[in-house]
């Protein structure tokens, strides 16, 4: 027997054996980590959608944000009205009730099974003083829907998502006669909001959703207003028995300024200096004018600074500037004439200042006045309303302005006009319109033509911003600033009667009054009336607002 060749058949088969169980532990651990790979593939795809639907859903609660804003911006008008009447209620219309809004006070955590938009507000003493939204005034969950259920519709491109946004509104009426402004329920000073939007939006038969809230506030842009009671860019001539109330602090604290003229206005000082037609630019014919400050104004009377634009506005107010020397500024009082400080023309330097060195436009000869390195002081327009519609440089005759007519879509519109109309949304009405709205008118209207003033515009908590072309003739009181433009410097307005202006009063071109009229200035750029929003109101939203939750910090 050969031992030897038994001992190597057995060790040949023990090597076999090993081998196949090496392959088959191979085996097991590739095909471990192909099912872990696998699995990790499944999770990762799994992920992915998920993330991918989230972020869908997300989108889908940011557009009906987006949404809600230019909701509010599109009804600003509305939306800042005290309008009480019927289903045109503004959203300021009450102070037991605001229309279209429920108090925050008393509701509980949920809403529609989800949490009460109130609940953005952790504070329960701050929650008390806010309003959600409702279009029936039930406060159901349906009713708290700012835009429609089927705003948004479909989303996330070819997948087609269905989606379901549910848009809802907190507002704060924001009460600034407050030391620390804040927000309460019927404010006594309330003609400022914010409205949290919160949008909860959810992906039909995905089990996605997503919350977003965002802050929309109101804010003022600045009104137009003067830094005196009465500039022309013509000729101030034939002030009759005119008073002219001064602001107190025109060319800085304590420095007064009544007129403002390139001409020389002539309180008896004769100009030196003649313009390219010969005349001597305006000296003389200023009747029985005198210019004061509000305090010798109302000298006399019961009225003070807060009651004077009701009380000297009525017929027989002992309101006015004295005849007594020291009292009044400026002015021909019982056959003295006298300049002062108050009146800044030209009039080679016979007055008590120096002839005015700077002037929005030319002077009567055609020189230009204005700062070249600044683009919105090339006539009394751009000066006042903060524009850019006259080119530099073209101003080179007396009576040029060189308005741009090169706006709007189709580039052939008065750009004046067109900044009027779009960027300070001025109202255009007709002489007859503005006349019927009386003592309701409110912020900035144009008219396109010549208008007789027969009615009683604004009032003294609201004045009005009226732009006229060309011409105007005053005849009734006026509360704000009356503006009388013309490209090419030839405006004219004629006053007659004895009416009032508490405001200013802005001619491109010359003024002549034939009766009596008091300019009492008065700063138009603010709006007194505590519960009624300006006009020039709009809404943005605040910045660091934004957060993917309904409750805040």
């Amino acid at each position: 027997m050969n031992n030897k060749a038994h001992i190597t058949l057995n060790r040949s088969n023990q090597s076999g054996v090993s081998t196949l169980v090496i392959s088959i532990m191979l085996l097991v651990i590739i095909s471990l980590i192909v099912l872990f790979s696998t699995n990790v593939g499944y999770f990762e795809q799994r992920t992915a959608s998920n993330e991918n639907r989230a972020r869908i859903a997300e989108q889908a609660a940011e557009v009906a944000i987006n949404m809600g804003g230019e909701y509010i911006k599109a009804n600003r008008d509305y939306i800042i009205s005290k309008d009480t009447a019927g289903a045109t209620k503004g959203w300021l219309s009450g102070t037991a009730s605001v229309a279209g809004w429920k108090t925050c006070a008393s509701t509980g955590a949920t809403l529609g099974g989800k949490p009460h938009p109130c609940r953005s507000e952790q504070n329960s003493t701050r929650r008390d003083e806010l309003w959600f939204y409702t279009t029936d005034g039930t406060g159901s969950s349906i009713a708290t829907t700012l835009v429609p259920y089927g705003a948004v519709g479909n989303v996330g491109g070819g997948a087609s998502f269905s989606s379901v946004v549910n848009l809802q509104a907190v507002l704060c009426r924001i009460d600034s006669s407050l030391t620390v402004p804040a927000c309460v329920k019927n404010p006594a000073s309330g003609n400022r909001i914010a409205v949290t939007l919160i949008s909860d939006a959810t992906l039909a038969n995905e089990n996605s959703t997503a919350v977003i809230k965002e802050t929309w506030a109101s804010f003022t842009g600045n009104s137009p207003s003067a830094s005196v009671p009465l500039m022309a860019s013509g000729i101030i001539k034939g002030l009759g028995n005119s008073q002219v109330v001064a602001n107190p602090n025109a060319g800085g604290y304590g420095i007064p300024g009544s007129m403002w003229s390139p001409n020389n206005i002539g309180f008896g000082t004769k100009n030196t200096n003649t313009c390219t037609d010969g005349s001597d630019n305006g000296a003389g014919g200023l009747g029985s004018s005198s210019t004061c400050q509000i305090e010798d104004y109302l000298f006399g009377t019961t009225f003070n600074e807060s009651t004077f634009k009701t009380g000297c506005a009525a017929n027989g107010a002992k309101c006015g500037c004295p005849n007594i020397d020291g009292r009044y500024m400026s002015g021909h009082v019982a056959g003295d004439k006298a300049e002062g400080i108050d009146v800044l023309d030209a009039d080679g330097n016979n007055g008590p200042l120096p002839d005015i060195a700077f002037y929005p436009g030319t002077d009567c000869k055609g020189v230009e006045m204005d700062d070249p390195a600044d683009p919105t002081d090339d006539s009394l327009f751009e000066w006042v309303f903060n524009a850019d519609v006259v080119t530099e440089g073209t101003k080179t005759t007396k009576n040029t302005l060189s308005v741009n007519q090169n706006c709007g879509p189709s580039t052939n519109q008065d750009c004046a006009v067109y900044y009027l109309l779009n960027d300070l949304s001025a109202t255009p009405v007709t002489c007859a319109a503005l006349n019927a709205l009386g003592t309701n008118a409110t912020g900035i209207y144009y008219v396109s033509a010549t208008c007789s003033i027969t009615s009683v515009l604004g009032s003294a908590t609201q004045p009005v911003i009226v732009v006229l072309e060309q011409g105007a003739d005053v005849k009734a009181n006026i509360y704000g600033m009356l503006f009388v433009r013309s490209k090419n410097n030839t405006a004219d307005v004629q006053i007659s009667g004895n009416n009032k202006i508490f405001g200013s009063m802005i001619i491109e071109g010359d003024i002549k009054v034939t009766g009596t009229i008091d300019i009492v200035y008065d700063n138009t750029g603010i709006n007194s009336d505590p519960n009624t929003f300006p006009k020039s109101a709009k809404f943005a939203r605040v910045p660091g607002s934004w957060l993917d939750a309904t409750k805040g910090f």
